[in-house]
């Protein structure tokens, strides 16, 4: 494909969103900057300062390097990006060879390469990812260039370069880690819309592929093995000193994988939302502070926060200052900075602060300079790759203007890579490298080097070189280095041998460092088998003072079926149970495990449920939906006989939980209410309850079994009819009583249903009336609500939508309505326009289209007539309102609102006029992450949402009002991307132009 968009794309050009620069921009004294005038621009922390190291000629567009044991750089050339996917990309090979550590010999390593994005050294040559493939390089005869050119794993989507596989990493463990978001899917550009397959080794026919869905991979392509993490990453990850493994999105610029997938793959029955913490104490999409006032603003920029975080490395060099010791740095290529974090312990996990308030570590003033990746050298510097372009957005998220523009590709012949050294003290280049030829006992020396490069790239070379003479310097050094980094390694080395002792891992449980107890008990789980010794000095360690080696001590302990594992793993819990990652680490044992702590609970246990907390109702939740995924019926019994028989003071919080939990799970496996057959009883009994939260949990279980016709269902009817009818009745218990009725022969009650679609009655009573109205079939339903469509309030009107909706026969109904104005389109929401817009029978879907299609140019028009509210006086008191009444259910704004959309804090450095296109013509394009999802359950039923966090056995989808559904991954029998944005395109139906300046004016100016 050539650099010119296709002529297709004009379709598109009523995507009309003006390119906004700054006049400065356009200067002819630049950007674009040479080298030397570049440097003159940036602004960085005192004690610091920035040095050309590589540029133009010799290297461009460079996206990713690597340094070898012999000094030799590897950097990868993207120049493609963003839209030519011809096999332009490139790996060039950077030599010093005067010995003045500074590279004069360049040559291209490999070429032909479709928009690789990343390089680590392996073996004798590199491997190099360039979805959908892992390559390996080679060079045989010493000339510079690869001879040998092999595809190790194939199958990672061929999407857009920011989402698909990147950053392959070197581990603490000696597995090779890859950074994976999963793909994109493009709108504009169906290009990059390859949904990839199951990784597979294409020399090896034996081995089965691997599923690895949205989530980051390691692998070990020596011995054919690959496997998912619990979490994803997008451009890049990290390691901390002990092997925690560190994560970003474009937006979320600090998160950490707390718990590894091999614990949540043991207890697929326990559904986690997201394996990851956002650890930003100052935002998940926190703010930045560039100094380029020329900066460029695309239609998806989120101006003034990161919107393209990316290449995160944790300073291990040992050449700065102590206190930058494993602090954080990442790019912001958008803005034109590099961003700095320090890390601080906080339970399980931590949290990342500012290193500065209001200043970054490192900014420039050319807009230009495009920070993607960091590397630490082998001299301790930071190595800064610029990938040095005009435009860094993809095209898929900008204007028709820009995607049409000639300025794409423009600077793809520049790019450098800068050093950042202390000023203090002088940090000379590394020469003369000859790690290769080093013996065995000099590579171990390194192991205790204060810079992870050299630690790192000696434990490679050991491992790789499977010297057995190496074994004894190893056990030398873990038994007598002062460094614990280099005991560590050392420990690491001799697993990657194959030749750790359990001796020695007894020995490292007893280590004065917390961060060697925690890897001690990684690697005693990897040889309980072979040493079951170690399971009883792991035992020892349940008292110990880190919370990270309890928490590791947890997780390994659920490999351990023993009375005296069990008790250790009760105790840490319970010591622990306000952190919720001890939670689902107690619970990711087993299954089997939910009982035993329910029985606990209903024991009366004083540390389960004597005391109510947010923590204690969370974990009771997750304890409930473990046993009703079981669907064992003695097991659900107890629970509800538990629920039932506790009635005293201060229980009804962890009965209601456990009920609400087990609820919940019931719900996720329909196998026709088998699993409640004799517990008719006391779910009638819990439906009387006082309590809403009980009574509510009781209503949920009798809609997912068979709850029969006998004397106890009767007297619950008889009761619910009154209650129902009974206006001077609590309102909820009324509302609660309706959804009785509608469980079980509905059209009985069609007479009073209608009757209580009243203005005078309450809306939780008016809109259980309406969810029940759906549950009959016909005409004669749909007739009834759309006659009362114009005086239902909101809810009440969503409520009648979704049940108008429930009968296909009642789709032409609405489709009429829609078209004469009795339903205006604007009160429908995504998903049930989405039900008409992509319905399977073409008569309902083309009739949908031609209702609710825009004519050409309808919604420019739209945004034209409401340039008037950007010279509007706009009450941001006023505006609140608007946003709590129309925008909240989807976006969150100051802690109000629910997470579906962006939260619209990271847009109030915006432009007025590009928000109010953005508002107004929500679908021009759909951001990368809030694309709507359809998912079919093989249990039955589609749900539609925005895909949120994944782990190995579920997905999230995001739903308005804040709601999240949990599905898991084997109750998926299709997913899909609909091509809809989620975010209504009618809002103009719903504000005026007052109330447009009014929100605008709430957003921008930060609250009221």
């Amino acid at each position: 494909m050539s650099r010119d968009v296709p002529a297709l794309l004009a379709r598109y050009a009523a995507v009309a969103t003006t390119l906004f620069l700054f006049a400065a921009c356009s200067r002819s004294s630049g950007p674009p900057f040479s080298p030397e005038r570049a440097l003159q621009t940036f602004r960085i922390e005192k004690g610091f300062r920035i040095e050309l190291f590589v540029s133009e000629p010799q290297i461009s567009d460079p996206v990713a390097m690597e340094f070898d044991e012999d000094g030799r750089i590897y950097v990868v050339e993207m120049h493609g990006y963003p839209l030519d996917i011809g096999p332009s990309g490139r790996v060039k090979l950077l030599r010093d060879t005067d010995g003045d550590g500074s590279p004069n010999l360049t040559t291209v390593f490999a070429d032909s390469l479709v928009m690789p994005t990343g390089v680590m050294r392996w073996k004798k040559g590199v491997l190099v990812t360039a979805a959908p493939d892992i390559l390996y390089f080679e060079d045989v005869n010493g000339d510079g260039r690869a001879d040998v050119k092999k595809v190790v794993l194939s199958g990672f989507p061929f999407s857009n370069p920011q989402h698909t596989v990147n950053s392959p990493v070197y581990g603490l463990d000696n597995w090779i880690y890859l950074a994976f978001e999963g793909p994109s899917r493009g709108i504009l550009f169906p290009q990059f819309s390859d949904p990839g397959q199951a990784l597979r080794f294409p020399d090896r026919s034996d081995t089965a592929a691997v599923d690895v869905a949205d989530r980051a991979v390691r692998l070990r392509p020596d011995i054919y093995q690959v496997e998912p993490l619990s979490g994803e990453t997008q451009f890049g990850h990290a390691f901390d000193a002990w092997g925690r493994y560190f994560t970003l999105d474009n937006s979320n610029h600090a998160r950490h994988e707390v718990i590894a997938a091999r614990y949540l793959r043991r207890n697929p029955d326990l559904l986690v939302s997201t394996a990851m913490q956002n650890i930003s104490d100052h935002g998940s999409n926190a703010r930045v502070y560039p100094i380029n006032r020329n900066l460029r603003i695309e239609m998806l920029t989120e101006f003034g926060e990161f919107t393209s975080a990316c290449g995160m490395t944790h300073y291990l060099g040992g050449a700065f200052p102590p206190q930058f010791n494993g602090v954080s740095f990442v790019n912001e290529p958008v803005h034109n900075l590099v961003h700095r974090d320090v890390l601080r312990d906080s339970g399980s996990s931590f949290v990342a602060s500012r290193a500065r308030d209001g200043v970054e570590f490192l900014a420039s003033t050319d807009g230009w300079f495009r920070p993607v990746n960091l590397t630490v050298g082998p001299d301790g510097a930071l190595y800064l790759v610029d990938y040095y372009r005009e435009v860094i957005e993809h095209p898929e998220w900008t204007s028709t203007p820009v995607q049409l523009s000639q300025n794409l590709y423009n600077g793809s012949d520049r790019g450098r890579i800068y050093r950042v050294v202390p000023d203090s003290t002088p940090l000379p280049l590394a020469r003369n490298l000859r790690l290769s030829q080093a013996s065995d006992e000099e590579l171990v020396r390194h192991l205790e080097n204060p810079n992870v490069w050299w630690r790192r790239t000696a434990q490679r070379l050991l491992v790789d070189r499977n010297h057995v003479s190496s074994v004894p310097p190893l056990k030398s050094l873990f038994q007598q280095s002062a460094s614990a980094v280099g005991r560590l390694h050392a420990l690491w080395t001799l697993e990657g041998l194959k030749q750790l002792e359990p001796a020695l891992i007894e020995s490292a449980l007893n280590d004065a460092e917390a961060g060697m107890r925690e890897n001690a008990i990684r690697l005693a789980e990897l040889h309980l088998k072979d040493a079951p010794a170690l399971a009883v000095a792991l035992l020892k360690l349940e008292k110990d003072p880190s919370p990270k080696v309890r928490f590791q001590l947890l997780c390994t302990l659920g490999f351990i079926d023993s009375p005296a594992s069990r008790s250790a793993q009760n105790q840490l819990l319970l010591a622990s149970l306000e952190d919720e990652w001890m939670q689902i680490a107690a619970l990711s044992a087993s299954s089997d495990r939910a009982v035993q702590y329910f029985d606990m609970a209903a024991a009366r246990r004083r540390e389960l449920t004597a005391a109510e907390s947010d923590a204690r109702r969370s974990f009771l939740r997750k304890v409930g939906a473990i046993i009703g995924t079981r669907q064992k019926p003695a097991e659900i019994q107890k629970v509800l006989q538990a629920a039932a028989s506790e009635a005293q003071a201060g229980t009804t919080w962890w009965r209601a939980a456990s009920l609400e939990g087990l609820a919940e799970g019931v719900n996720r496996r329909k196998t026709e209410g088998t699993a409640l057959k004799g517990a008719q009883e006391l779910l009638f009994r819990l439906f009387g309850s006082h309590s809403t939260p009980v009574r509510r949990a009781a209503l949920s279980l009798l809609q997912a079994g068979n709850i029969g016709d006998g004397a106890a269902y009767q007297r619950t009817l008889t009761r619910s009819l009154a209650a129902a009818g009974d206006r001077s009745g609590d309102s909820e218990q009324r509302a609660d009583a309706v959804s009785f009725l509608a469980l079980v022969h509905p059209h009985e009650h069609f007479g009073l249903l209608k009757k209580l679609i009243d203005a005078q009655e309450p809306a939780s009573v008016q809109t259980a009336a309406a969810r029940a109205l759906g549950r009959i079939p016909g005409e004669e339903v749909g007739a009834f609500l759309i006659s009362r469509w114009r005086i239902l309030a909101g809810p009440v009107r969503s409520e009648a939508a979704d049940a108008v909706l429930q009968d296909p026969a009642r789709f032409l109904q609405i489709l009429r309505a829609l078209k004469e104005d009795e339903v205006q389109a604007w009160t429908l929401n995504f998903s049930q326009k989405r039900r008409l817009l992509m319905n399977r029978d073409p008569k309902i879907r083309d009739s949908a289209r031609a209702i609710l299609d825009e004519k050409p140019g309808e919604r420019d028009a739209v945004v034209k007539r409401y340039q008037a509210a950007l010279t509007t006086e706009g009450d941001p008191a006023r505006g609140k309102r608007v946003f709590q009444e129309v925008c909240a259910k989807c976006h969150k704004l100051d802690g109000i609102g629910a997470e579906v959309g962006p939260d619209l804090g990271t847009v109030r450095n915006r432009p007025a006029r590009v928000l109010l296109s953005d508002i107004l013509n929500p679908s021009k394009s759909i951001a990368q992450k809030y694309e709507a999802y359809v998912v079919e359950q093989a249990a039955g039923g589609m749900s539609e949402g925005v895909l949120g966090s994944q782990t190995p056995t579920s997905i999230t989808l995001r739903q308005e009002e804040g709601q999240e559904l949990v599905i898991s991954r084997s109750n998926i029998r299709r997913m899909y991307v609909a091509n809809l944005s989620a975010m209504p395109a009618d809002l103009d139906k719903q504000i005026n132009v007052q109330q447009m300046a009014d929100l605008l004016k709430y957003i921008l100016g930060g609250g009221d």
